[in-house]
């Protein structure tokens, strides 16, 4: 794989990776859907000018967002991203086909979404795939100066990969959109994500069992080029719950693309020993079309002791 970065950190020529639809599943010893270390659970393709677009035109900027979470409510992550175009290829692992269109990079861990912005290449027909490669360390933990792909603590960097679609102008892919997130029936708003105080939070008894579930727009599921079409017409859309405490009854649902709704959900079983006070606890929900285009949601809630 021939890479460039124009930062001089190139770690990739050494390192396996892991395809993003895999991760959650390389680590047999934590719960699929336990946030108990550093995962990265998912990213989200953006097209500049129309965030609901999933599919970049030649010559169009991108934004592509990855969703890194951490038992810690208030996470900062050190990473290292790297797009390029994808080489063709039935790898589930994808790889560079020439050098890198962008890097991004932060040795020192940062607040927010590690993101990386780089222009589609004019000169593809929109056939083509692309790729981001990206390193992220343990909430917390800088990255490395070395550029082998370690953490400054000596841990191994997690490493991730996403590929994803263009368009050719005839084959436009957007993001499904998640546009109510509900617990035992009630609206869980999306202020709930940006606070830690349990006083704001809404309270759910402890040890209990508490339906958790996502509508998602009826447009969510894109129509399927007429090539690609096997039996029906539109996406199908898997869903991936995940939760830093208590217990899911399931971590993954399939809207399938002939379902009558756009809507998914999930028990979860609240954590039954919290001790003398509120305990946080966060629901995170992710939304794939299997073809780049993604939504997530993060909720918190406050267990009673």
């Amino acid at each position: 794989m021939n890479t460039v970065n124009n930062v001089g950190f190139s770690p990739w020529a050494a390192l396996p990776v892991v395809a993003l639809l895999a991760l959650g599943c390389d680590e047999p010893l934590s719960q699929v859907e336990l946030i108990d270390k550093t995962r990265v659970v998912g990213a989200r393709v953006e097209v500049a000018g129309d965030p609901s677009r999933a599919a970049p035109l030649p010559g169009e900027s991108v934004t592509v967002r990855a969703w890194v979470v951490a038992p810690e409510p208030e996470p900062a992550f050190a990473y290292d991203l790297l797009s390029c175009v994808a080489v063709e290829s039935s790898s589930t692992v994808p790889t560079c086909d020439g050098p890198a269109l962008a890097t991004a990079t932060s040795l020192a861990p940062v607040a927010g979404e590690p993101s990386i912005a780089f222009d589609a290449p004019a000169e593809l027909t929109g056939d083509e795939r692309l790729a981001v490669l990206g390193l992220v360390c343990p909430a917390g933990v800088p990255l490395g100066a070395a550029g082998d792909g370690r953490c400054e603590d000596g841990r191994d960097a997690l490493a991730f990969t996403l590929d994803f679609m263009m368009d050719d102008g005839a084959h436009p892919n957007t993001n499904p959109a998640v546009t109510s997130v509900k617990l035992d029936g009630g609206e869980l708003a999306l202020e709930t994500a940006d606070t830690t105080d349990c006083a704001l939070l809404p309270p759910v008894a402890r040890g209990a069992q508490h339906t958790l579930r996502i509508e998602l727009a009826p447009e969510s599921r894109d129509l399927l080029p007429e090539e690609s079409v096997v039996g029906h017409g539109r996406e199908s859309l898997l869903v991936s719950y995940f939760v830093t405490s208590g217990e899911l009854d399931h971590a993954f649902s399939l809207i399938d693309s002939d379902a009558p709704s756009t809507t998914s959900s999930a028990v979860w079983t609240s954590p039954a020993a919290v001790g003398g006070a509120p305990r946080l606890a966060r629901l995170f929900a992710v939304v794939r079309d299997g073809r780049g285009g993604a939504d997530f949601i993060e909720r918190r809630v406050c267990v009673q002791p």
